[in-house]
């Protein structure tokens, strides 16, 4: 017997940080980037992933999160069955991807579908987000919905997530920076500024109600305005030391080489920038510029 699932990656628009303190947020779904989970009879519970094989309680502490799913799912169907659950595809860990929601996702879905628990969609992403919990301190939903969501996302933490099927009209072009990000400590590191900070807090306000003017914008189709809010928001993560000189250096490019607006996208201290382009031409050659500073590139239509 065999159960499988493929789910795809996310990368957030704008309203990282904010989110976790109840603003709006945006996000949308990568379908190029996704991890399929396999879950098959085996002599043992057995991990099998890129960089892990081996019994699967006895993975490293990066996997805490799939092992909390694993131990709930087999609970839930009252089963100690012997299993062998496989990751294949690749999305970047700690770039901001949500490939940790992802493969949480996936792993639940798969084990509902081979335990036939026909759980609803409520119960999957409360297991889904509280993986997340697990892996990052603090988990706003957002990257859960995101990769169960084939559209873009709206999401505040109090309405949860709202499908938005309505295009810029416009290019997007996702770069990372090899720079490993870290966002239990970067959301730490903005905590730390909001408790002792007035104008921390402002701040977070107002990437807080950047999101409602993209909104506003991408429903306008009016790709100039979200380009300069994307850089009044990365000017505003930087303001938090979420920043690295590699970030500022593509951001020097991305504008200079006719970027609408360009910012970092997820935790920060490292992961993925987003640009956004007018034509799949300049988002080309933004990243051609660019190449020396990053590890590979992705353009989608927005």
């Amino acid at each position: 017997m065999k159960s499988s699932y493929l789910a795809h990656g996310k990368v957030i628009l704008i309203g990282e940080h904010s989110v976790v303190y109840g603003y709006n947020a945006l996000a949308m779904p990568i379908q190029a980037l996704n991890i399929r989970t396999d879950v098959e009879d085996y002599d043992q519970l057995w991990m099998d992933t890129k960089l892990y094989q081996g019994p699967f309680y006895d993975a490293p502490s990066d996997y805490d999160g799939l092992k909390y799913v694993v131990k709930t799912m087999l609970e839930k169907a009252n089963s100690d069955e012997k299993l062998k659950i496989t990751y294949t595809g690749e999305i970047p860990m700690e770039r901001g991807l949500g490939s940790s929601a992802t493969v949480a996702l996936g792993t639940t879905k798969a084990l509902n579908d081979y335990f036939n628990l026909n759980l609803s969609e409520d119960e999957i992403m409360a297991i889904t987000n509280h993986a997340e919990m697990i892996n990052h301190g603090k988990a706003s939903g957002l990257d859960a919905a995101t990769v169960n969501s084939d559209y873009l996302v709206f999401f505040n933490k109090q309405d949860g997530p709202k499908m938005i099927k309505s295009k810029l009209g416009a290019y997007l072009l996702i770069m990372d920076t090899g720079e490993l990000g870290n966002t239990r400590e970067a959301v730490g590191l903005v905590r730390k500024q909001l408790d002792s900070s007035v104008d921390a807090n402002k701040r977070i306000e107002r990437l807080g109600q950047l999101a409602d003017d993209t909104m506003s914008s991408w429903t306008k189709h009016d790709s100039q305005k979200v380009g300069q809010i994307f850089n009044e928001a990365q000017d505003i993560l930087a303001s938090f030391k979420l920043s690295t000189p590699k970030i500022d250096d593509l951001r020097k490019i991305a504008l200079a080489n006719d970027a609408l607006g360009f910012k970092l996208s997820g935790g920060g201290l490292g992961g993925i920038v987003i640009a956004v382009c007018d034509s799949q031409q300049t988002a080309k050659k933004i990243a051609a510029k660019s190449k020396d500073l990053i590890n590979e590139s992705w353009i989608e239509e927005i």
